[in-house]
């Protein structure tokens, strides 16, 4: 059973605010000061948004492809005369900043209302688009943007006049996940919990507009096996808009070069950071703004206590400080609830994806689209299946990862030479938006099946090449996947050979000037032929070369079906044979089934249907 979530604590950061007509899952603070909220729920065809505004005028919010008006969705509301109004709008490149009526009105008004400053309007529509000005609503990372207007429009609508009011300056933009499930959020009868809480110790957040906190934790020590059920978001009250999104990372020692370091803060992503906090790096959950709380299926939980369950783990926080305020402290983190009831299965994490190195993962720069390629080899699936004389696995969340560079990702799943619905995907990706999502259905993964991650990057404003690495400014193409059972594998990862990637360069014969690490540079490698290169260092050749967009493709094509190197890493003993591979071509590519309207809610609509009725009525009675 589904039942609706409704975050009591959260409430109460908005009291200021009405309250809620109902109870909603999921609810976001858009503007700063929590001057704009935004509550919403959805089901297979429809999704329900109630809108708050600290304004006696006018409110809008919109969905946007980009951050911006051009090409959004846009909705603008306001109560006059004590009658609620809600407009269906659109974003055109030649409409000056003001979003013009839609000539069909695919929005239903169900309440509205405006007290102690406040007004708030509560509508819906369907999820797939009804028309072409119409942004359909997904899975991906959607960019919501709002607008406050001090004053109600002159007359019936708002016009650019009411639009460009002088006095309330309020406008800006913010990615959500708005089609996330919250999982069967009903408990098995009888359980009984317990709970440990990471926090941020009161940290001080820096004078930056953007800061990534990372703070080193040392799970519980138990005695015994238990099962790790539920993960939440634990936001201090007033830090709302500033905590932006929180990734956990789990360790890959369980001890500690420095002991020290335990439970202090380090600004992630630098030179600086202690090797304790560099060798954590696998994500095994990640909360971002207006996101719930994460709940494991009934049926299965993450193990604790044993020997290979996580001992430490870096959390990392991100916050947003646009106003660059300097009084900011926080607390905020994650809540981590277990139960000594084992529950049927183990679940766990595996990583998917391209291998994270600085000499075979390669983006050139001057892109708009690049695509990566990761592969998970049947073979380390089959193996590691069979270790525990299973055939399947089931899947029932994933967490998509790549850097600043990403735009799009894409999971796919194949069985033999025929693509199976997508396992992932998000369209519109969002590094700073980041957040595991839990999946309507769970996805059976048999042995023999393969997946893909494929990563879109836009490298435009890159001068020279990017390479994979754990810096922002290097690149990732992973995806973690949570499911069960359990079994001895934690990362299934590949990436093209060396000889084959720099062979497009015309290289065959290098060698490392430097001991190869994650930390390393092209620049380590020395090229020894052919002749005429002889002596050059591998970026300078890789970047002399002139890069477009049609150079970019043929490079990305030519990676794509280059002999692969698996990583298949578990911990048992495994014989990976193939030893490398090329990626099976797909005969069958998946094509997504697309989302029809089923006769959209509309304000037009509904009327023309009265119309209609009405003289259809009058021809019957003129008949008979």
């Amino acid at each position: 059973m589904r039942i609706l979530i409704y975050l009591l604590a959260c409430l109460m950061c908005f009291a200021h605010a009405q309250t809620p007509s109902e109870e909603f899952p999921h609810m976001a603070a858009l503007a700063p000061g929590n001057k704009v909220v935004l509550y919403w729920k959805f089901n297979d065809t429809h999704i329900t948004f109630e809108l708050h505004g600290q304004t006696t005028g006018w409110v809008g919010v919109g969905l946007s492809p980009n951050g911006g008006m051009i090409d959004a969705d846009i909705y603008v509301g306001w109560v006059k005369d004590g009658k609620a109004n809600i407009t269906d709008r659109m974003g055109l490149p030649d409409s000056q900043g003001f979003p013009p009526l839609d000539e069909k009105q695919n929005i239903e008004l169900l309440d509205g209302s405006e007290a102690d400053g406040w007004t708030r309007l509560k509508f819906r529509r369907e999820i797939p688009a009804c028309e072409s000005t119409d942004l359909a609503i997904t899975t991906d990372t959607t960019r919501v943007i709002y607008a406050l207007g001090a004053e109600d429009p002159s007359g019936d609508d708002i016009v650019s006049a009411d639009y460009h009011q002088v006095g309330l300056e309020k406008r800006g933009t913010r990615s959500l996940l708005i089609l996330e499930s919250n999982g069967d959020v009903t408990p098995p009868a009888g359980e009984t919990y317990e709970t440990f809480e990471l926090l941020n110790g009161n940290l001080t957040v820096p004078q930056k507009d953007t800061y990534y906190n990372c703070r080193l934790f040392e799970f519980p020590t138990l005695s015994s096996k238990h099962h790790m059920v539920k993960i939440e978001p634990v936001i201090q009250a007033g830090n709302e808009l500033h905590v932006h999104h929180i990734l956990l990372y789990q360790c890959n020692r369980n001890v500690l070069q420095n002991s020290s370091t335990l439970l202090t803060n380090e600004e992630c992503y630098t030179p600086n950071m202690p090797p304790d906090f560099i060798n954590c790096n696998s994500v095994f959950h990640g909360w971002a703004i207006g996101g719930g709380t994460f709940h494991y299926p009934n049926h299965a939980g993450f193990p604790l206590g044993t020997e290979d369950s996580p001992r430490y783990v870096v959390m990392e926080t991100h916050y947003d400080n646009p106003q660059i305020k300097s009084d900011i402290q926080d607390n905020s983190g994650l809540r981590i609830t277990y139960t000594s009831q084992l529950r049927d299965y183990d679940a766990a994490v595996i990583e998917l994806g391209h291998s994270v190195s600085p000499y075979e993962h390669l983006i050139p720069p001057n892109a708009e689209s690049f695509l990566s390629h990761g592969n998970c080899h049947h073979t380390c699936l089959k193996e590691t299946m069979a270790h525990n004389n299973q055939d399947s696995i089931k899947i029932f969340g994933s967490f998509l990862h790549s850097h600043l560079l990403g735009r799009e990702m894409t999971l796919r799943h194949f069985r033999g030479n025929e693509e199976l619905p997508f396992i992932a995907r998000d369209q519109s990706y969002d590094f700073n938006y980041q957040e595991a999502k839990i999946f309507s259905k769970e996805i059976e993964i048999k042995s023999g099946d393969s997946m893909q991650v494929v990563c879109n990057y836009n490298s435009k404003q890159r001068a020279n090449f990017t390479t994979g690495g754990l810096g922002t400014q290097q690149e990732m193409c992973l995806s973690y996947v949570y499911y069960y059972p359990k079994i001895p594998l934690f990362k299934c990862l590949s990436n093209p050979t060396m000889a084959s990637a720099y062979g497009y360069f015309g290289v065959t014969n290098y060698r490392f000037t430097a001991s190869p690490s994650v930390h390393g540079t092209l620049n380590d490698i020395l090229i020894m032929e052919p002749a005429e290169l002889a002596g050059k260092r591998l970026d300078e050749v890789m970047t002399s070369t002139p890069w477009d967009e049609t150079r970019a493709d043929t490079f990305s094509a030519y990676l794509r079906d280059a002999k692969q190197q698996p990583r298949c890493e578990t911990n048992i003993p495994l014989n990976m044979q193939p030893s490398s591979f090329y990626a099976e071509r797909i005969v069958q590519p998946y094509v997504p089934p697309e989302k029809k309207c089923g006769g959209c809610v509309t304000l037009m609509a509904n009327a023309a249907l009265t119309v209609m009725m009405m003289m259809l009525g009058l021809f019957i009675n003129s008949v008979y």
